[in-house]
């Protein structure tokens, strides 16, 4: 029988959403200053987690939908924020599966 893996959600943006949530992010500092850097070291990521073994679920953040999840939640939009929202997409993800 064959071990499931471990799935674990990677926050991804899309091209064209990325100067906002960059723009929007109170530690943007940690975030690459364009897309295309990020884009490098997210697959980067990515590809090491696979290589570990994991299951990589990318999960989209859209500015609209975080800036009004953080709000709900009472968080800064920050390197917290968007794992707590990632593991929350990724959660609903597999209960809809």
């Amino acid at each position: 029988m064959q071990e499931e893996k471990r799935k674990i959600g990677l926050p991804w943006y899309s091209r064209q959403d990325y100067p906002d949530i960059r723009e929007m992010m109170a530690d943007r500092h940690n975030l690459a200053p364009t897309y295309e850097q990020w884009l490098v070291a997210a697959e980067n990521n990515e590809n090491v987690g696979r290589q570990a073994g994991l299951e990589i679920v990318r999960i989209l953040i859209e500015p609209s939908s975080f800036a009004r999840w953080c709000a709900a939640q009472g968080l800064v939009p920050d390197s917290e924020a968007r794992m707590r929202y990632v593991a929350e997409k990724q959660r609903q993800e597999n209960s809809d599966a």
